[in-house]
């Protein structure tokens, strides 16, 4: 997610350094064009229905499996709404949340994954990058 503040939340077990974009189940809806998402995080108590402009996949480094890719969702904050309540169980949370400004991931020492991640946020934000599939490889 990235916000009017061009902050971007990104998330990182405890323990490792790599940030990396929200782990989330995303359920189109044909055809409005709109999405379910549901964030993989007990922290996230519901889920958030949005449209998704911009897909990204991300093919992770040869030496992995190939079902770790993953793909990208790029919603803006503000066009997200929270959709179901779901009960809580025991919480809890093993990674840490924050909202990192999009100049700090583009930087070339921030520790993120994919490491494109910056420049494709960047042109999605700037208008030069096209809604549809677009392929980043580690």
């Amino acid at each position: 997610m990235i916000d009017d503040d061009e902050r971007v939340l990104l998330c990182r077990r405890h323990g490792q350094t790599t940030w990396r974009p929200v782990r989330a189940r995303v359920i189109r809806l044909r055809p409005s064009g709109s999405s379910i998402l549901h964030v993989h995080d007990p922290l996230f108590t519901h889920c958030f229905l949005a449209p998704t402009p911009v897909v990204g996949h991300f093919a992770p480094p040869a030496n992995k499996e190939p079902n770790e890719s993953v793909r990208i969702f790029i919603v803006r904050r503000n066009k997200i709404h929270s959709l179901i309540l779901r009960p809580q169980a025991a919480h809890g949370c093993e990674s840490d949340y924050i909202w990192h400004p999009l100049s700090t991931v583009e930087a070339a020492e921030f520790d993120v994954l994919p490491r494109e991640l910056g420049p494709l946020l960047r042109g999605y934000v700037e208008g030069w990058i096209p809604d549809g599939p677009i392929t980043l490889v580690e």
